[in-house]
C-alpha cells in the first residue's frame, strides 16, 4: 500500500510541474500580448492540453489523501447500525463509476487514434490516454477505500462484541 501511495504522489508531483510550466508560459503569454503585442498563438491548446495531464495525474492522489470536497451535512442521520456499510458501498459505486468512464475514454481514444489539434498538431491520443489511465488509478482507490472501510468495520463489530 505504501509504494502505491508513494506513486501517487509522484504522479501528482508530475503535475506539480506541469502546472508550473504552464504558469510559466501564461506569463510569458501576458508579457508578449500587453509588452509587444504579440501573444503566443498556441497557448490555448497548450493549456487545455495541461489541464487534462494537471487533473488526471493528481486525481487518485487526491483521492488517496482524502483531499477531496465531502459534505457531512447527512452525517448524524447516516451514523446508524443499519446503515453502517453505506460508505463502502459507495466507495465501490465510484470505483465502478471511474472505471466505466477510463473504459469509455479508452475505447473513445482508440476510435480517434489519429486526430490533432489544430495549431500545435499534437495528436490527441497522450492525454486522452492520461484521462483513462488517472481515472482507472482513482477507480482502484475508491476500490481499496471500499475494503479497508468494509474491514474497520468489521474490526469495530469484533471489539464491541468483546
Amino acid at each position: 500500500m505504501q509504494l502505491f501511495g508513494r506513486f501517487l504522489r509522484l504522479l501528482a508531483l508530475a503535475a506539480g510541474a506541469v502546472l508550473l510550466l504552464l504558469t510559466l508560459v501564461t506569463v510569458v503569454d501576458v508579457v508578449l500580448r500587453y509588452v509587444f503585442n504579440a501573444p503566443l498563438a498556441s497557448v490555448w491548446e497548450f493549456t487545455e492540453f495541461s489541464m487534462t495531464v494537471i487533473v488526471f495525474l493528481g486525481i487518485a492522489y487526491c483521492g488517496w489523501t482524502g483531499g477531496h470536497i465531502s459534505i457531512d451535512l447527512l452525517e448524524k442521520w447516516l451514523d446508524r447500525p443499519s446503515l453502517r456499510y453505506l460508505p463502502a458501498l459507495i466507495a465501490f459505486i465510484s470505483g465502478l463509476l471511474f472505471a466505466l468512464i477510463a473504459y469509455r475514454v479508452t475505447l473513445e481514444t482508440i476510435a480517434t487514434i489519429t486526430q490533432v489539434s489544430n495549431t500545435l498538431r499534437w495528436p490527441h491520443y497522450p492525454f486522452r490516454f492520461t484521462t483513462a489511465f488517472g481515472s482507472a488509478l482513482l477507480a482502484v482507490v475508491f476500490m481499496i477505500q471500499g475494503v479497508m472501510s468494509l474491514q474497520r468495520r468489521s474490526v469495530r463489530e469484533r471489539s464491541d462484541a468483546a
